[in-house]
């Protein structure tokens, strides 16, 4: 009898222990669960969006952006899709190459945005001018308060250009707007492209570009482009901005520029 007394104690004392282990895990969880929720009530109270930062941009105004990206003031800091931000930023205005989308705490969201660069305005076969980068994508037939120099490429037409779709050229012209794309390509980060005003690649032997009604420049081909470029480069540099005349980079004679200076 006094066996049977004693495994019942034992019995007992083990229903005992695992109801309070049971206890201490249901406490736990719940705890956690109260820091969890407190944690997201938290970000949800605190965490809105008040400020919107844009870098990287010229061609569109901060406002065009900003409506673009969809972002609101109030918006939830932490649940914002941000791959849905530059998607919609991207669809909405054709000249945005790039964009990232971050956020500082606790109420900013830093929207950069990497732009195209514009490569040229060129007449199309169905009837005005569009705007082409340097990579060959039509970016489209206006540019609102957009301040900066655009280079007219004349020698070929556009077939059918479609904003977002790569530019095609005329059938027969395709060697000509190879040679204007390749022409800007090299002129890139040299300050030229502020200077130069007109690309004339009808004749792909003999190109001729204009800087304003001040100079003339003969290209000839682009077979030597990079050294014509950087050679251009100096010679601007060191003209008397009151000359007016032609510049000849053909190397006819010799790998010598000549300037002639107009009457």
């Amino acid at each position: 009898m006094a066996n049977s007394r004693n495994a019942a104690r034992r019995r007992a004392r083990r229903t005992g222990r695992r109801r309070e282990v049971h206890t201490g895990i249901l406490g736990r969880l719940l705890i956690m669960v109260a820091v969890v929720a407190a944690v997201v009530l938290g970000v949800a109270i605190f965490f809105r969006v008040r400020t919107v930062e844009v870098q990287g941009n010229s061609i569109y105004s901060w406002e065009q952006i900003a409506n673009a990206s969809g972002v609101a003031p109030g918006d939830n800091l932490f649940t914002l899709n941000r791959d849905a931000v530059a998607g919609s930023i991207k669809a909405q205005l054709p000249y945005v190459e790039n964009v990232s989308v971050g956020r500082i705490l606790p109420d900013t969201v830093v929207i950069q945005v990497e732009e195209s660069q514009i490569a040229g305005l060129v007449e199309a076969d169905v009837g005005g001018t569009w705007y082409i980068n340097t990579a060959g994508r039509v970016l489209g037939s206006s540019l609102d308060d957009f301040a900066g120099q655009v280079v007219e490429m004349t020698g070929f037409t556009l077939v059918n250009p479609q904003t977002g779709a790569d530019a095609v050229a005329t059938e027969g012209q395709e060697e000509a707007m190879a040679a204007a794309l390749e022409i800007v390509e090299a002129m890139e980060g040299t300050g030229l492209m502020e200077k130069i005003t007109t690309i004339n690649v009808e004749k792909t032997y003999d190109i001729e570009l204009l800087s304003g009604e001040q100079y003339q420049i003969l290209l000839g081909g682009t077979d030597q482009l990079s050294y014509k470029i950087q050679y251009l480069q100096a010679i601007l540099e060191d003209l008397d901005p009151a000359l007016r005349g032609t510049i000849d980079l053909t190397f006819d004679e010799k790998q010598v520029a000549r300037f002639h200076e107009w009457e």
